[in-house]
């Protein structure tokens, strides 16, 4: 069970961490800026001890980045991309595996799951009653459910419920069939199709409320695009990977594309087309153009998104930290030199 001196609980700011392997980069919980992240403590897991396939259809429904940590190392695992061990087994890892677990109310030995909001904020956790190295996506679909508001899955599985339907499909057109001859079969009466699938909301954009009727699957972007006609929030993987969607929730930066429509509601939602005054540019967009930090330009709102984001936060100040902080934000014509030099010039205005 999760039960320490200092539990981690639904609501509270996740601790962040740092861990180190045998060689390469450390893995860093700031990999998952401005989008959901999910820490997996499964103590006997390796990749071919679990579901890949199963794992990443509930990342995606949580839009999340999964961290799992082993005993035999730590791996990240984004929805589209394969598993990657980020650290291997080492003296010096499990020392930081057991003072993370320390932190997280996690005892040395056991499993638990936590996933965290964009804002490194805490919305399930999830202690088990048996290890999770073979149920880490039934855990993560519980907290997919929760974070949605859905009621508990029922006590039957998927491959049960297809049964059970079949056989009464069978079961229907058996008994239709064995009525007496001349009797009449009685007309179902029509049932009314009820949509239910979408959702008035009143989304504050640009400092200005537009209420709306969205589908309630909409994610941000495409609301921002297809209904408001904001196009400068760009669509690129569709996955949060690149960045061309990146917007401003609340003063933070989030990627418009994993982010659904209806969670938005009672957010300060800024696009780039909300950051001049007027006809004076904000200071960044200034910077851009001085700096020629952009080429074809297709990544450049959402870069600029970001580096707003980054400037209010005041932390990244060397080029290095810039360029970490700045890491998912993807220039395929490769202008990273010049998107820094921006960022710095404009930290003087801001």
């Amino acid at each position: 069970m999760i039960s320490t001196g200092r539990p981690i609980t639904v609501g509270m700011l996740g601790p962040s961490f740092v861990l180190h392997g045998r060689a390469g980069a450390p893995l860093s919980s700031s990999e998952a800026r401005g989008r959901p992240w999910v820490l997996a403590f499964v103590r006997r897991w390796t990749p071919v001890d679990a579901s890949a396939s199963a794992i990443r259809a509930q990342l995606r429904g949580l839009g999340a980045i999964l961290f799992i940590v082993s005993d035999a190392g730590v791996w990240s695992f984004r929805p589209d991309d394969d598993i990657e061990l980020s650290a291997g087994a080492s003296p010096r890892l499990g020392g930081e595996i057991d003072e993370l677990g320390a932190r997280w109310g996690v005892p040395a030995g056991d499993d638990g799951v936590f996933v965290l909001d964009e804002e490194g904020c805490v919305r399930f956790a999830h202690a088990p009653s048996v290890e999770l190295t073979a149920t880490l996506a039934d855990a993560l679909a519980a907290a997919g459910r929760q974070r949605l508001g859905l009621a508990p899955r029922p006590g039957i599985t998927r491959r049960e419920w297809s049964i059970m339907s079949l056989v009464a499909g069978f079961g229907v057109v058996l008994l239709a069939n064995c009525q007496p001859r001349g009797a009449e079969r009685p007309v179902p009466p029509s049932v009314p199709t009820a949509g239910g699938t979408e959702l008035d909301v009143v989304l504050r954009i640009n400092r200005q409320d537009r209420r709306l009727r969205i589908d309630a699957r909409a994610s941000l972007l495409d609301v921002l695009r297809e209904q408001l006609a904001l196009t400068g929030t760009r669509k690129g993987c569709d996955h949060g990977q690149c960045g061309a969607c990146t917007v401003l929730r609340d003063g933070r930066a989030v990627n418009a594309c994993l982010t659904l429509a209806a969670t938005a509601e009672g957010a300060e939602i800024t696009t780039i087309e909300g950051l001049a005054s007027g006809d004076k540019l904000h200071p960044l967009q200034a910077a851009f153009i001085a700096h020629d930090a952009f080429q074809c330009g297709y990544c450049t709102s959402g870069q600029i998104m970001a580096g707003v984001a980054l400037l209010r936060d005041g932390r990244a100040k060397t080029d290095a930290e810039v360029r970490q902080h700045m890491s998912g934000n993807i220039c395929r014509c490769g202008a990273y030199p010049n998107i820094i030099a921006a960022i710095q010039a404009a930290r003087k205005e801001v």
